[in-house]
């Protein structure tokens, strides 16, 4: 499941309007996101790890689970130091969650 709107509703005591709000913010930044997280090259890991930080707070609030993970995966990677194989996988694999979501979610 790409997007959990029930799950995300009841986390945060809002009504299906107020969900559908938060998802257009979220639509309206995915190109952002999707730009930053494919085009990383001279950005710095410190910057690419608060950036994974804001994405998995983002995600959570629509219920959009495999890119909270995907990006706290990324985010723990660069935090403790793992090698650059390792932060290059999850960036790659975050970058195909945030398409994912860009296809469930519209334009």
């Amino acid at each position: 499941m790409v997007l959990n709107r029930q799950g995300a509703m009841r986390m945060l005591g809002i009504d299906p309007e107020s969900y559908d709000e938060l998802l257009a913010i979220m639509r309206s930044e995915l190109c952002n996101w999707l730009d930053y997280f494919s085009e990383t090259g001279g950005n710095g890991l410190d910057v690419m790890r608060s950036r994974a930080h804001r994405l998995k707070s983002d995600a959570a609030n629509i219920g959009a689970e495999r890119v909270r993970h995907t990006a706290r995966a990324l985010e723990q990677s660069i935090r403790e130091g793992q090698d650059e194989g390792s932060v290059e996988h999850f960036r790659r694999v975050l970058v195909q969650d945030l398409r994912d979501l860009q296809r469930e979610i519209g334009p």
